[in-house]
C-alpha cells in the first residue's frame, strides 16, 4: 500500500481495548517492553496488534492488544493471523539461497537461462539481469501489469501468462540502480517456478517452514482457518471501519504474500539471529542465511527511527544509532508488520497491527521504542505520547479536511449511474467491473475493490482507489451509456455480454 507521509498517523479507535488476559509473572525487561506497548495500544494505533520479542534463543515476549475482530470482540492472541505484506521477501530470499546451496540454480545467472522464452522492452534483455539482481531490486525493470495483477487483482491464467505480460513493462527510470518494489521478486519466483517444476508457495513450504515447525505460516490464504485471520481495518476520521479483504490466493505473491502467527514469527527471527539454529539444532544451514544477511547492493534511505544503507536477500541493513539493523515492513491496505533484529544487543523483534494508515507509522515507533528498552535506554515517557497523541489528532483533522474536499465535489453525474454499469477490459491490466450497490457505484478490480466517487462531473470523470492510492477514471459514452474507462494511459473498453 502507498503511503504518503501526511498519513502516517490519522485516528485513533473508536473501540476500547480489551482488558489483557493475566499473565505469569514477567521478568523485569517483559514488564517494561508491556508498559511500553500498552502506551501503543492506549495511543489507538490499530483497533488491535501483536508484539513477539526475541532475546538470544527465547522468546522473551508475546502479547496482543487490541482486536482481531473489534465487531465481534474477538482479541488478538497468540493464535491471530496476520497477513504481513513485504516482509514476505525475507522468506523468499532465503529460499532462493537455499536452492543456489544445493545447486537448483544459480543466482548469479541469467534471467534467460530460466525463462528462455522471455521477451523484455529494450534496452532490458533477459540475458544481462542476473537472478541476484531480482532480488536485490537492481534489475532495472518498472513496474506494469505484472505487478499490479499479483498484488491485486489476482487476474491471470498462470505463469505463461505472466511471463508473456513482462514484455509490456518499461525500463525503470534510473536504470540498474538500487529502486525497491516487487517486480523483482515477482520474476524472481517465476524462475524458480521454472527451475522447480513449483509453486514458489510449495517452496518456502518446504524450505523454511515445515523445517522451522512454522505450523501456523502460509502463503495460501485458502488455507488459513476461518475466524482466525485478523480482519483488516481502514482509518476513518472518528476511528477505523473494515477495509475490503483484498487477499485471495492469486493475490499472495512472493514479493507480499504471507500470513502468520506472532509466535511463528518469533521463531524466524531466532533462526535469523541465531545463523538457523533453533531450539537446539541446526535447522537451516548458517551460510544461507549470512548470505541473506549479506550487503549486496548500497541503499540509501531514512525512516523516522534508522537509516537505511544497504540490501541483503529480502533484509533492509540499516544503522540504529551506530549499530546495524536488518529490518523489513510491510504494508497493504488493513495490515501492517514490522521484523527485524539487531545482532549486537541479541535482540529481535516484530509488531503487527490490522491497520496500515497509523499501523504503519506505529509498528515502527513501536519497534524502536522497545529496541530503546533492551538496550537499557529510557522507556518512551509520557510526554513523547502526548507528542504522538497530537500527532495523530492532526492527521484526523487533515483527514477529514480530505474527506470533506472529495465530499463538497457535485455528485451528480451527468447521465444514469445504470449508464456506467458494466464490464470493461484492458489488454495490460485486465478486467474492471462497475455495479450498482444500494444506489452507489463500485468497481470491481478482479480482487481489489473500490468505492466510486464523483471526481468531476463536468468532464464525466469518476475517482477510484483499487491499488492504495486514487485514480481518476475518464468516461466516453456511446448511444447512452459508457464505452471505454480511461485510466493514465490504460483505457478499458466495455465488454458486450
Amino acid at each position: 500500500m502507498k503511503r504518503t507521509p501526511g498519513m502516517l498517523f490519522l485516528a485513533l479507535a473508536a473501540c476500547a481495548h480489551p482488558a489483557a488476559a493475566p499473565a505469569p509473572a514477567a521478568s523485569p525487561l517483559a514488564a517494561a517492553i508491556d508498559t511500553v506497548a500498552g502506551r501503543f495500544a492506549d495511543l489507538g494505533i490499530a483497533p488491535g496488534f501483536g508484539v513477539v520479542v526475541v532475546r538470544d534463543t527465547e522468546i522473551i515476549y508475546l502479547k496482543g492488544f487490541g482486536y482481531a475482530d473489534a465487531d465481534k470482540h474477538v482479541p488478538v492472541t497468540a493464535e491471530t493471523r496476520f497477513y504481513i505484506a513485504s516482509t514476505t521477501k525475507s522468506f523468499t530470499g532465503l529460499a532462493a539461497e537455499l536452492l543456489a546451496e544445493r545447486g537448483v540454480w544459480d543466482l548469479g545467472a541469467p534471467l534467460s537461462r530460466y525463462l528462455p522464452g522471455l521477451r523484455l522492452r529494450a534496452p532490458l534483455y533477459p540475458d544481462s539481469i542476473p537472478i541476484r539482481s531480482l532480488l536485490t531490486h537492481t534489475h532495472g525493470i518498472g513496474g506494469g501489469p505484472v505487478d499490479t495483477r499479483l498484488a491485486f487483482t489476482g487476474e491471470y491464467g498462470g505463469d505463461a501468462e505472466l511471463v508473456r505480460l513482462l514484455a509490456e513493462h518499461p525500463a525503470a527510470p534510473g536504470g540498474r540502480t538500487y529502486a525497491y518494489g516487487n517486480i523483482g521478486y515477482n520474476v524472481a519466483a517465476l524462475a524458480m517456478d521454472a527451475v522447480t517444476g513449483r509453486s514458489w508457495k510449495d517452496v518456502l513450504q518446504d524450505e523454511i517452514f515445515t523445517p522451522l515447525r512454522m505450523t501456523h505460516t502460509t502463503a495460501y490464504m485458502s488455507r488459513v482457518p476461518a475466524g482466525r485471520l485478523a480482519v483488516p481495518y481502514r482509518a476513518t476520521p472518528s476511528g477505523f471501519a473494515v477495509a475490503h479483504q483484498g487477499k485471495v490466493d492469486a493475490t499472495m505473491q512472493s514479493a507480499g504474500g504471507l500470513v502468520t502467527t506472532l509466535a511463528d514469527m518469533g521463531t524466524w527471527l531466532e533462526a535469523n539471529l541465531n545463523g538457523g539454529h533453533v531450539g537446539g539444532r541446526q535447522v537451516l544451514p548458517a551460510t544461507a542465511l549470512r548470505e541473506a544477511h549479506r550487503l549486496l547492493v548500497p541503499a540509501t534511505g531514512r525512516s523516522a527511527s534508522w537509516k537505511q544503507v544497504g540490501y541483503g536477500l529480502g533484509w533492509q541493513i540499516s544503522l540504529l544509532g551506530e549499530d546495524t539493523l536488518f529490518v523489513h515492513g510491510g504494508g497493504f491496505q488493513g495490515y501492517a508488520t514490522h521484523m527485524s533484529f539487531l545482532p549486537r544487543a541479541r535482540a529481535a523483534l516484530s509488531v503487527m497491527a490490522n491497520n496500515a494508515e497509523i499501523g504503519g507509522g506505529g509498528v515502527e515507533l513501536l519497534a524502536a521504542a522497545i529496541y530503546d528498552v533492551l538496550q537499557g535506554k529510557p522507556a518512551i515517557s509520557r510526554d513523547s505520547i502526548g507528542v504522538l497523541r497530537s500527532r495523530i489528532l492532526q492527521g484526523r483533522e487533515r483527514m477529514a479536511a480530505e474527506l470533506a474536499r472529495r465530499a463538497a465535489r457535485p455528485q451528480a453525474l451527468p447521465y444514469p449511474l445504470a449508464a456506467y454499469v458494466g464490464r470493461y477490459r484492458n489488454p495490460s491490466l485486465g478486467t474492471v467491473q462497475i455495479v450498482e450497490a444500494d444506489g452507489k457505484l463500485e468497481a470491481r478490480f478482479g480482487a481489489a475493490w473500490s468505492a466510486v466517487e464523483t471526481y468531476d462531473a463536468s468532464a464525466n470523470q469518476l475517482r477510484v482507489e483499487p491499488f492504495g492510492s486514487g485514480e481518476v477514471l475518464t468516461v466516453t459514452m456511446q448511444d447512452g451509456r459508457a464505452s471505454t474507462l480511461r485510466m493514465g494511459p490504460l483505457t478499458f473498453t466495455r465488454v458486450e455480454e
